[in-house]
């Protein structure tokens, strides 16, 4: 799909990488891709805190959740990838 890259699985198998608002922030996209860990857009972690860079709170200015598994597009506030 367009704007989705490629991610290896727990084992081993391709699966595409959700695309999520570039709003959407959390501690684990700093280091993530450095560590080799979990990528954080796939919304898995149980202790990640999300936030928005529009409101800088955990909601979105639709007052609703700033998470990866909401934060995708047909969401009113979505915002997609900056192509420039």
């Amino acid at each position: 799909m367009k704007g989705e890259e490629k991610a290896e699985g727990p084992v081993g198998e391709s699966a595409e990488t959700p695309v999520v608002c570039r709003m959407l922030r959390t501690k684990m996209a700093f280091g993530s891709l450095v560590t080799g860990a979990p990528d954080w857009r796939r919304g898995e972690s149980t202790t990640a805190v999300y936030w928005c860079l529009c409101t800088m709170e955990s909601a979105g200015p639709d007052d609703d959740f700033a998470h990866a598994k909401k934060c995708r597009e047909g969401r009113r506030c979505f915002q997609g990838p900056d192509v420039a």
